[in-house]
C-alpha cells in the first residue's frame, strides 16, 4: 500500500525518530503514544554536536544524546526541541578564532564513537520496514513507475536499453546513495560516474572523491570541469554570481558537463540524486525527465520522493562511506561560494574553509570598492552582493553599448557599430538562422541568411576588420527577427568563451574550447535555442545587462 502520508515521530524507548505513515500506521502511533516532530531530519553527527557544546556551553552528556536537525535548522534533543537560536547565537559570536580553535580542536573517545553507534543501529532496526518500502516496493505511483527504487531502475533501464548508463556523482549524500542503488540493482560496478567539479567545493568533497575512486576500482569515473575560465576573474568582469545572476552552474558545470558528452555517439540515461522536497523549483520534476540543460541526457530520479531522513538511513543502514562535510554540520555539499547558501552554511565554511573564505570576503570588499559602493564593509557584512542585479560599475558592461539607429533612405534597415572588428566568429553567430551566402560588393561584403526554403530572411553589409555593419531584413514573418540577430550581437561583443552556450543545443552543433565558437552545420537544425536561451542572447549578456539596458 502506498505511504503518503508520512511524518516522524520519535520512539521514547528506542529515542530515536521513526518514519510512519499517519493513516497506515495510526494504530501504532496511538498505541505507543508518539509525538509527531517533524516532517523531515538529519542525524547530527559528533562533530556537529560538539560545535554546538561549544557554541552553547552545553554539558558534555551531549555526545551521548540522540540529536537530529530539521530542515528549518531547529534541533531534537532526545526527542525535545532545541530552544536557542542558533542563527542569533552564531550573530553574536564574538572573539570567533578563539571559538573556531575549540571546534577544530575535537577528539573523539571510543565510548563516544560508541554510542553514536548504538543510535544508529536503533535507528536502522526501528524502520527497516520503511527501508524496504523505498527499495523494494512493486506498487506504482500516479506517473505510472515502480515506487521502490530497485524495481524502477532495473525497468527503466530495459526501456531505454539503447542508452548508456550513468550516474551524476556531486559528491553530495543524494548521489552516493544513487551510484550506490543503481550499481546494486543492476548488479554492475561498472556504471560511468561524472563528477562535474565546479572547482569551488568544500576540500572534503576532493578528498571524498578520490577516497570513492579508490574504492570503487571497477567504476569508470570522470572529472569534469572548465579548464578554460577562472571563477574569480570571471568575477571581476561580470560580478559575483547572485540570487538573480546565479551564471556561476552554467559555466562551471552544466557547459563542461555538455562538452563533454557531445564527444560521445551515443545517449545517455542518466541518474541523479535530485528529490523534489529539495526546492520549490524542484517539486514539480518528474522521476523521468528529459533534459533541458544538456540535450544527450535522459535524466533519471531513482530517490526522487525519498525525504532527508530516508537518504540517511540508506547511507546508515548500507554502512556507506559519505563526505565528512556532513558529520561538520553542512545539510548540504556543494560550491561554497553559492549565494544560495543561509548563514549557518556559511559559518561552517568559515570554520572550516577558513583560508579560501577569507580570500572570497576579501574579493568581495574589494569587488564593492570596484563599483563604487561606499559602505563596501557594509555591503559585504549584509549580504547585499547575493541581492545584486546586472553589471552596475563593471567595465565589461560597457560592451553592451553600442550605436545603432534606423537607415533614413532604406527601409526595414539599421546601421550599427559594434564594440569589437568583425571576424569569421561574427559570421558563424548567424549560422543558426539559416545558410549563409556572402559575396563581395566593393570594398565590402555582403551577408545572406536563407531559411530552409532558401528565401532571405536578412543580409548583413560589414567590412572585416571593421565595426561598422548594414542589415536589412527581408522576410518580415517572424516580427521578432531583429531581436534575435541583436542577442548574436550582443553575443558577439561580450563572448568570453565561457562555455554556457555548449549546453544550449538539443543535437551537439554547438560547441565553444579552446577560445573559438563554432557551429557544425551537418547536426545544426536551425531550431535557434542557441539564441533565444538567454535574455540577452548570451549568458553574460545577461549577467552584465543593467536597468537601462532591459
Amino acid at each position: 500500500m502506498v505511504r503518503n502520508a508520512l511524518g516522524i515521530y520519535w520512539d521514547q524507548e528506542k529515542n530515536i525518530p521513526i518514519i510512519l505513515d499517519k493513516n497506515l500506521d495510526d494504530i501504532k502511533i496511538k498505541k505507543k503514544k508518539l509525538i509527531e516532530v517533524a516532517q523531515d531530519l538529519r542525524p547530527v553527527f559528533l562533530e556537529e554536536k560538539h560545535l554546538l557544546r561549544v557554541l552553547f556551553n552545553l554539558e558534555e552528556d551531549i555526545y551521548y544524546k540522540s540529536v537530529w536537525c530539521t530542515k528549518l535548522g531547529r534541533y531534537i534533543v532526545d526527542g525535545t526541541p532545541f530552544r536557542k537560536s542558533i542563527i542569533k547565537k552564531i550573530s553574536e559570536l564574538e572573539e570567533f578564532e578563539v571559538f573556531r580553535k575549540k571546534v577544530l580542536n575535537f577528539e573523539k573517545i571510543d565510548k563516544m564513537i560508541e554510542k553514536e553507534k548504538e543510535i544508529f543501529q536503533n535507528f536502522i532496526e526501528e524502520n527497516r520496514e520503511h527501508m524496504s518500502m523505498l527499495l523494494n516496493s512493486t506498487e506504482r505511483d500516479d506517473e505510472g513507475n515502480f515506487i521502490g527504487a530497485y524495481p524502477f531502475i532495473e525497468e527503466v533501464l530495459k526501456k531505454y536499453s539503447t542508452r548508456i548508463p550513468m550516474v551524476s556523482f556531486s559528491g553530495g549524500k543524494d548521489s552516493t546513495v544513487v551510484s550506490h542503488l543503481v550499481r546494486k540493482a543492476l548488479n554492475n560496478q561498472s556504471i560511468l560516474h561524472i563528477f562535474g567539479d565546479t572547482t569551488l567545493e568544500l576540500p572534503l568533497t576532493y578528498k571524498y572523491v578520490e577516497r570513492f575512486k579508490e574504492e570503487n576500482p571497477m567504476t569508470p569515473f570522470f572529472d569534469e570541469k572548465n579548464e578554460e575560465n577562472n571563477f574569480f576573474q570571471m568575477c571581476k568582469e561580470i560580478g559575483p554570481p547572485s540570487r538573480a545572476e546565479n551564471w556561476c552552474c552554467s559555466i562551471f558545470k552544466t557547459g563542461p558537463m555538455g562538452t563533454t558528452l557531445t564527444n560521445f555517439d551515443e545517449d545517455f540515461l542518466t541518474f541523479y540524486g535530485v528529490r523534489r522536497k529539495e526546492s520549490a523549483s524542484r517539486s514539480k520534476y518528474p522521476k523521468i525527465l528529459k533534459s533541458t540543460k544538456i540535450y544527450k541526457q535522459l535524466s533519471i530520479g531513482p530517490i526522487i520522493d525519498w525525504l532527508d531522513i530516508d537518504v540517511w538511513l540508506y547511507i546508515l543502514s548500507e554502512n556507506l562511506d559519505f563526505n565528512i562535510s556532513y558529520r561538520q554540520g553542512f545539510a548540504r555539499v556543494g560550491c561554497w561560494v553559492c549565494p544560495n547558501k543561509g548563514a549557518w552554511s556559511d559559518f561552517l565554511t568559515k570554520i572550516f574553509n577558513n583560508t579560501e573564505y577569507m580570500k572570497w570576503e576579501n574579493f568581495l570588499i574589494q569587488f564593492a570598492k570596484d563599483i563604487g559602493k561606499v559602505d563596501y564593509e557594509n555591503y559585504v557584512k549584509e549580504e547585499k552582493w547575493k541581492l545584486r542585479r546586472g553589471g552596475e560599475g563593471l567595465e565589461k558592461s560597457k560592451d553592451l553599448n553600442f550605436k545603432q539607429k534606423e537607415c533614413v533612405n532604406e527601409k526595414n534597415t539599421y546601421i550599427l557599430n559594434l564594440n569589437r572588428d568583425i571576424d569569421e566568429e561574427f559570421i558563424t553567430l548567424f549560422k543558426p538562422f539559416g545558410k549563409i551566402s556572402i559575396s563581395n560588393s566593393g570594398k565590402s561584403q555582403e551577408m545572406y541568411v536563407l531559411n530552409r526554403e532558401k528565401e532571405a530572411l536578412f543580409k548583413i553589409l560589414f567590412k572585416e576588420k571593421n565595426r561598422e555593419i548594414k542589415i536589412t531584413l527581408i522576410n518580415l514573418k517572424d516580427k521578432y527577427l531583429y531581436g534575435k540577430i541583436i542577442r548574436q550581437i550582443n553575443k558577439f561583443n561580450t563572448c568570453i568563451y565561457c562555455q554556457a552556450c555548449n549546453s544550449t543545443c538539443s543535437f551537439g552543433a554547438l560547441s565553444v574550447i579552446n577560445g573559438k565558437y563554432t557551429i557544425d552545420e551537418n547536426k545544426c537544425v536551425h531550431c535557434l535555442n542557441c539564441v533565444t536561451k538567454f535574455d540577452m542572447g548570451c549568458l553574460v549578456a545577461s549577467a552584465l545587462r543593467t536597468k537601462s539596458k532591459e
